[in-house]
C-alpha cells in the first residue's frame, strides 16, 4: 500500500530536479522513494545505537538484540 505526500519547490528548484531525473534515465517518484528510504532506516538505525550502543562483538547476537529490546530510552 502506498501513500501520497505532496511537496511544495520553488519552480527553478523543481525543473532542475526534473531535469537531473531525466538525465539520469528515472523519475522524480523514484528518487524521492530512495531518499525517503534512507531517511528512515538511518532513524531506525540511529534509535538502535542510542538504545543498545554499538555493537563492539563483545557480547553475543542475541544478548545485543536483548539490549536492544528492554534498554530505557535516554
Amino acid at each position: 500500500m502506498t501513500e501520497t505526500l505532496t511537496i511544495r519547490l520553488p519552480k527553478v528548484l523543481a525543473r532542475e530536479f526534473r531535469a537531473k531525473t531525466r538525465a539520469a534515465k528515472t523519475n522524480p517518484t523514484a528518487v524521492l522513494r530512495e531518499a525517503a528510504e534512507g531517511y528512515v532506516r538511518n532513524a531506525i538505525v540511529e534509535l538502535i545505537r542510542v538504545r543498545a550502543g554499538t555493537w563492539d562483538g563483545h557480547v553475543s547476537g542475541e544478548e545485543l538484540l536483548r539490549r536492544t529490546r528492554t534498554a530505557k530510552p535516554v
